[in-house]
């Protein structure tokens, strides 16, 4: 197998489909879960900040405030508790920016050099209330808070952990904001960042291996029937899918495939089957067409070359031209019929013809009784009817009393029995001539089988068709017939239709 046509197997294989799902679906989970995670966490981090510097104002000293406003003290001593990178800005009642200080800035000459500008445009009069996070031009975030200030507040952890302020003057003397670097909680949300992608790629990894050989053994027996059907098309028609543990989709399909396996042997045996009678069937209809056409060439033949023949030589060559003409035209006619009962479809379930035997043998018997000679005809039995129409239970008759006659010898005799039971009408048609080699009575209903075919057919022995037209008639009314023979000793034909219930 070529490097491309390997590549196109992977590519195209079930498993592979399958692990690439698996793959997509534990990714698009694990991002879900890795961004609530996230946001989970930043919220929890952003709220503690909150928490920070909201006690970080509550612990500011009105007098050393106003100390420091007044320019009259670097960096309030309380102040110093505040966390590095903490900015902050100084509101007036009125709500305009009175300064603004970062505790790094407590030995440096110019108080307002830490991105002044920056915080003047950000923190304007409708932000001193809200909460916010900011991003400087230097692409770091804050956090920015504004609470207000009264004189004499102090401030006191409550239950759920929230600073409270307790006033005993309503006095406002202003509004401070405080901006905080958020570089903590950054560097908190880039590492867990880093172990999420670490553990995911670990995880599908990982977990990729592991459903790959989990895989392996539930598509196991798609393996091995993937197999077997390649020997089966490769013409291993006798081949079927064996029985194993699997999943139930597996079993379903394995079972339809064996059973379809199984209509496709059986059709293909059919096929096999008509072809092999179809070549049959020509060979014979050729040699059955090509024997009176053949006798009656050669007479005419002999006509054609003495136009004096003598008035007896003429009449002859007429008289066996004649049964040879006649001998085609029942061949044809037995063709047309057995051509006709093929194709016909099923009769009607509403019309149910019902012929008695008893009046239709008057009509048959006079055409056989030419050929009856020194055999006796033995008719017994009560009077029945058969589902069938009477032009077809005559031929029915005059095919089996035929044959009985022609395998029956001088002062032989032949039997026509009715009999009716509970579930079943009987017709029985007997002989005891020559018999049927056991060898021959599966095929006797076939077309144009006389039985021993390496034989010479026996001068009045028909082309083998009877007993095909019999069977068609009774296959087609919904009835059935058998054969009973031993040789030597005689035939018996049955005919069986079951009781209407």
């Amino acid at each position: 197998m070529s490097e491309t046509r390997i590549k196109a197997h992977w590519k195209n294989s079930l498993t592979i489909k399958l692990l690439v799902r698996f793959w997509l679906s534990l990714l698009l989970v694990s991002l879900i879960m890795g961004e609530i995670q996230y946001q989970a966490l930043n919220s929890f981090l952003i709220k503690g900040e909150t928490q920070d510097l909201q006690a970080q104002i509550g612990s500011f000293d009105v007098n050393e405030l106003k100390l420091w406003l007044g320019h009259e003290q670097q960096f309030p001593k309380t102040w110093q508790s505040l966390s590095a990178g903490v900015v902050v800005a100084f509101f007036s009642p009125d709500k305009e920016l009175e300064g603004i200080l970062s505790r790094q800035e407590v030995n440096t000459k110019n108080p307002y050099a830490l991105e002044k500008s920056f915080f003047q445009k950000q923190i304007t009069k409708d932000k001193l209330r809200a909460n916010a996070i900011l991003t400087s031009p230097k692409g770091t975030r804050y956090m920015v808070i504004s609470e207000p200030i009264y004189l004499n507040q102090e401030t006191a952890a409550s239950i759920t952990g929230q600073m409270s302020k307790l006033t005993s003057n309503n006095t406002l003397i202003g509004y401070a904001t405080l901006s905080a670097p958020l570089t903590k909680i950054n560097n908190i949300l880039y590492h867990q960042l880093q172990v999420f992608l670490i553990s995911t790629l670990f995880i599908l990894v990982f977990g990729g291996l592991l459903t790959l050989y989990i895989l392996k053994k539930p598509l196991l027996p798609l393996s091995r029937m993937s197999e077997i059907s390649g020997k089966i098309a490769a013409g291993n028609y006798a081949l079927r899918i064996p029985e194993e543990p699997a999943a139930s989709e597996i079993a379903h399909l394995r079972a339809v495939l064996n059973q379809m396996l199984d209509t496709l042997s059986q059709s293909l045996a059919t096929e096999t089957e008509a072809k092999d009678q179809m070549a049959r069937f020509i060979g014979d209809a050729s040699h059955e067409l090509r024997t009176p056409l053949t006798s009656i060439r050669g007479f005419l033949e002999i006509l054609l070359r003495d136009p004096e023949t003598d008035s007896e030589t003429l009449a002859s060559a007429h008289k066996s031209m004649l049964v040879e003409t006649e001998r085609l035209i029942h061949l044809t006619e037995d063709l047309l019929t057995l051509n006709r009962l093929t194709k016909q479809i099923e009769p009607d379930p509403l019309v149910k013809p019902e012929t008695i035997v008893q009046d239709v043998l008057p009509e048959v018997l006079p055409l056989l009784n030419s050929l009856l000679g020194y055999r006796t005809l033995d008719i017994q039995g009560d009077e029945i009817s058969l589902p069938v129409e009477p032009g077809e239970l005559k031929q029915i008759l005059y095919n089996l009393i035929h044959n009985a006659i022609q395998h029956t010898p001088a002062n032989g005799k032949i039997t026509i029995k009715t009999e009716t039971t509970d579930k079943a009408r009987y017709l029985y048609v007997s002989d005891n001539g020559e018999g049927i080699a056991p060898q021959d009575l599966p095929y006797i209903f076939e077309r144009f089988y006389r039985g021993s075919r390496s034989r010479e057919r026996k001068a009045g022995i028909g082309a083998g068709l009877g007993l095909a037209i019999v069977y068609e008639f009774i296959n087609l009314r919904g009835g059935k017939i058998d054969v009973k023979s031993k040789q030597g000793k005689g035939t018996t034909f049955i005919i069986h239709f079951p009781k209407e219930s």
